[in-house]
């Protein structure tokens, strides 16, 4: 799983990549601003969400707690309001020094927030036998929001 992550993350740089490089209009190419995206200055990003089986929907997750790791920290408002567009209310993030997948695994939460990638990476995020996956959007406004 923490390689799909990976793939995700790295599918989401090339996308971005291959964007700014988009022709200029006049016939050239753009290359000077090849950078990663981050979660606040990508046009839109889907948070790629893992749950146990018993979790049928989003809305499941009303009033529990959902792993996320410190990287998206900064990022917890939207993705938190996200979640709650999508049909969660009174869903609480949490992070831990141990990594969001390992605690889905171990039983410690129903659900962890395995990646925040492009759309398209998020489509090839692969599916874990066992697990039910939710790609969640988050809006460019909802990224802005503060806990």
């Amino acid at each position: 799983m923490a390689a799909a992550a990976d793939v995700a993350d790295r599918m989401t740089v090339a996308t971005a990549a291959s964007d700014i490089r988009a022709n200029d209009g006049d016939g050239f190419r753009n290359t000077e601003k090849l950078k990663s995206p981050s979660a606040n200055d990508t046009d839109l990003l889907v948070a790629v969400l893992m749950a146990r089986p018993e979790i049928k929907s989003v809305s499941d997750l009303t009033g529990k707690t959902i792993a996320i790791d410190d990287r998206y920290s900064a990022s917890n408002g939207g993705v938190r309001t996200a979640i709650v567009a999508a049909g969660a209310t009174e869903v609480q993030l949490s992070k831990s020094q141990t990594t969001a997948i390992n605690r889905l695994v171990n039983g410690e939460v129903p659900a962890a927030v395995l990646a925040l990638v492009s759309a398209e990476a998020a489509m090839g995020f692969p599916e874990i036998a066992g697990f039910k996956t939710f790609h969640i959007p988050l809006s460019p406004r909802a990224l802005k929001v503060r806990p």
